[in-house]
């Protein structure tokens, strides 16, 4: 395979379209890894807003902060994500309140394939050319180990890739992956 065969699709930073020579390689995964408060998630939100400008469907998986709260730190930084697809898969404040016991199964067990398949149907509705997951590293505490997480996030991978879809996924350095 010729590098001159493989499109490109801008991540919404000049400068960073500048170094990887035009661009992300559409329809492959990257990860953006960095401490807290570095910028991933704008980076994303730039990546996102870069695709909607060319027309593309975008969809931003938000397994921490809340959609209300991206979207007001997005608008602070003139940022519009008004045509930004979201699934908000982040803990809402009945986690903290409610008394939730696993009697019988782990919380890994349980929320595991309702969280998958919210995923894949969210993906499959609007199909998305690409996809902002902050932070995937979230998704590690509904495994077991770390073998059946990287497994998992493989297997992620390549379904969106199946579906066309262009990935960037952010990891805290402080996270286990």
């Amino acid at each position: 395979m010729s590098g001159s065969n493989l499109t490109k699709i801008s991540t919404g930073t000049s400068g960073l379209d500048e170094i990887l020579r035009g661009g992300f390689i559409a329809e492959r995964s990257y990860l953006l890894r960095g401490d807290p408060g570095t910028g991933k998630t704008i980076l994303g939100m730039k990546y996102l807003t870069a695709g909607t400008e060319s027309d593309e469907t975008v969809l931003f998986v938000n397994l921490e902060e809340s959609e209300d709260d991206i979207r007001d730190n997005a608008s602070t930084l003139d940022i519009d994500l008004s045509d930004v697809h979201f699934l908000d898969l982040s803990p809402d404040s009945d986690v903290f309140v409610d008394d939730q016991s696993y009697d019988i199964f782990t919380p890994s067990e349980v929320e595991q394939e309702p969280l998958t398949q919210a995923i894949t149907d969210r993906v499959e509705s609007i199909a998305p050319d690409r996809v902002f997951i902050d932070p995937l590293t979230r998704l590690r505490h509904l495994t077991s180990d770390d073998y059946q997480f990287r497994k998992q996030v493989i297997a992620f991978m390549h379904y969106l890739k199946e579906q066309g879809a262009t990935v960037l996924f952010t990891s805290q350095h402080s996270d286990e992956s």
